[in-house]
């Protein structure tokens, strides 16, 4: 039986956190954790071994689902390649580069690829629709790039600086959910250092966004180096083969999954499906057009 400071490194290398997100995890202050680490807390400790031990039971439980899943990590499809290219032209020319289009298809995966490749000068920003106006922006920005929070004017300059001289990028996920005075905000950036990419990622409200015929837009065209909208319909055998490696080469069960891929329900819809038919282990074309029909609305 693991000890109560075998339990608590255990979920520490897990979560690949400091101590003290550890012990706010727990509930914890981080005073009581490094005693319970050295072994000198005189208090209860049964409620943070129970909480241990559920969160270990449950990385444990996530671990093997994990093993059946169809989980592989980043896949080089014929998109997530083409978004990381434009990703990396856009790093290496500065202005702006706008990717958009369908959800599910691998934009995400390729924006946090690219990040993962270079992270002492790129920044992955996913946006959310509670980040709207021009400071909670600059607040998010901040969290990414590990900078001290302020007024806007404090913000801005700390970023500034940190973008500031070798050629950063700024890759922003979801970026349909800023409203045009937030996406005009970013201008500034550029026009302090020309050499700065921004890459605005979205789906196809972003681009009719961006057609809105107004001074910030005007603004952000005239800085716009590529503009480029992708869809389902992309998608080809040979990313399915890719993503589905232990359906290479049965034609039936691959033209079904590019089917669903070539939907609305994207790849992402092709994942989950597959998925659930790992789960019942039985990944036949058979048992995928069931699953499809129990789970989509289109087959």
């Amino acid at each position: 039986m693991m000890s109560l400071k075998e339990k608590l490194e255990m979920y520490q290398a897990h979560i690949d956190k400091p101590w003290s997100i550890v012990a706010k995890n727990l509930d914890y202050s981080a005073a009581v954790i490094s005693q319970c680490r050295r072994g000198t807390y005189t208090g209860d400790t049964t409620k943070v071994e129970a909480k241990l031990d559920e969160y270990l039971a449950n990385i444990q439980a996530e671990k093997e689902v994990a093993s059946l899943s169809n989980s592989v990590g980043y896949v080089e499809t014929s998109i997530s390649t083409a978004v990381y290219d434009n990703i990396r032209l856009c790093h290496l020319k500065g202005g702006f580069a706008i990717e958009a289009g369908d959800a599910g298809i691998g934009k995400t995966m390729a924006c946090k690829k690219y990040a993962e490749d270079h992270p002492a000068t790129a920044y992955y920003v996913p946006i959310n629709p509670c980040i709207s106006g021009i400071t909670s922006l600059l607040r998010q920005l901040c969290t990414e790039m590990s900078l001290q929070q302020g007024n806007r004017y404090d913000m801005w300059l700390r970023i500034a600086h940190k973008l500031s001289g070798e050629s950063k990028v700024l890759i922003l996920d979801e970026a349909q959910h800023l409203p045009l005075k937030t996406l005009d905000s970013l201008r500034a950036f550029f026009d302090a250092y020309p050499e700065i990419g921004i890459c605005l990622v979205g789906n196809a409200e972003l681009v009719t966004k961006l057609r809105n015929k107004n001074t910030a837009v005007a603004q952000i065209k005239n800085r716009t180096k590529t503009t480029i909208i992708r869809h389902t319909a992309d998608i080809t055998k040979n990313d399915i083969e890719l993503l589905f490696p232990a359906i290479a080469g049965k034609e039936k069960e691959t033209k079904f999954l590019l089917k669903i891929a070539q939907t609305d329900n994207a790849i992402r819809g092709a994942q989950n499906l597959y998925s659930n038919a790992v789960d019942n282990n039985n990944t036949t074309y058979p048992a995928l057009v069931l699953t499809a029909k129990k789970i989509m609305q289109e087959v």
